[in-house]
């Protein structure tokens, strides 16, 4: 079996890659990718550590062998300067998928094995305190009562899938119980019903009873405003016919009435009929802080 391999062109494929930047959402990403790219690059097993540099022999002239097998291919098997070779490739590689400011920061770290490792253990310290954050956004939270229940329920089923980013998924008996341990205590009927039932009750049950309890709740104050405004609604008078008791939009009158077919609001009072003209006008007599004043309307 020969030892030989080709070495693929990648550089076009680069760009699927997502840039390492630092955060921890990149990096299972840009890990899995970069893995595949090496491994078509036929390098990924010199990264990984599992292909090592072979012990160069004095007596035998390898570069000879390089020049006469290059059309080949390269093997990094027998021949260390093609391990070499490859190697320093693969760490070019690594380089073009991180930041600016990684690049930087490793730039002096070499060969490939250790860079690619000395950037995972990174990784790996910074998702142990990530992973205290999001168990802490998960078991440490509280339901707050003056906002929709639904947040409630929803800012539980976030944290939950934001452990999946850490391999950690809570079970759905966990949900339930986070959800029902982290209630006000203003809603301790609810929660107690939960805890206490007869079958232990599944998280879309749950779900569903936090859900119809917030119902009930906003019924009751929709009892409150109705009352309220039936009070208020005594108080003031209809814009209709200006009488005290009931809404304009229940007003037992007529729709405009007290106004003019023309849509002109008239005194009725103290404006008095005093005779009707031609063509269906009507002469009133409306005192205006003098002398009283003859006004014609149509009717």
């Amino acid at each position: 079996m020969s030892n030989f391999r080709q070495v693929h062109n990648i550089a076009a494929m680069l760009s699927l890659i997502a840039t390492l930047d630092g955060t921890e959402a990149v990096f299972p990403q840009w890990r899995d990718r970069l893995e595949g790219m090496l491994g078509m690059q036929n390098t990924l097993d010199i990264v990984k550590g599992s292909l090592t540099r072979p012990k160069e022999d004095t007596k035998v002239d390898t570069s000879g062998i390089w020049s006469a097998d290059f059309s080949k291919g390269y093997n990094p098997k027998e021949i260390a300067a093609d391990w070499d070779s490859l190697l320093d490739l693969a760490c070019h590689t690594i380089r073009l998928t991180l930041s600016n400011p990684l690049s930087q920061r490793y730039r002096k770290v070499k060969p490939a094995p250790r860079l690619y490792s000395t950037i995972v253990k990174a990784y790996k310290k910074n998702t142990r305190t990530r992973r205290m954050h999001l168990h802490e956004a998960f078991w440490n939270a509280r339901h707050d009562p003056n906002k929709p229940i639904a947040l409630w329920i929803g800012h539980i089923w976030v944290a939950a899938d934001d452990l999946l980013t850490v391999e950690e998924l809570p079970t759905d008996q966990q949900i339930t119980n986070r959800l029902v341990a982290g209630l006000n205590p203003s809603w301790s009927n609810v929660r107690d019903t939960i805890v206490y039932t007869a079958t232990e009750m599944s998280l879309d049950d749950v779900v569903g009873a936090m859900e119809a309890h917030e119902v009930s709740l906003n019924g009751n104050k929709s009892t409150d405003l109705t009352s309220v405004s039936a009070a208020y609604t005594k108080r003031v008078a209809c814009s209709n016919c200006g009488k005290q008791g009931h809404p304009s939009n229940e007003c037992p009158k007529p729709k405009n009435f007290g106004k003019t077919k023309a849509g002109a609001a008239v005194e009725l009072l103290p404006c008095q009929a005093v005779g009707r003209a031609s063509r269906g006008w009507v002469l009133l007599s409306c005192p205006r802080g003098g002398p009283a004043n003859e006004t014609r309307i149509r009717t």
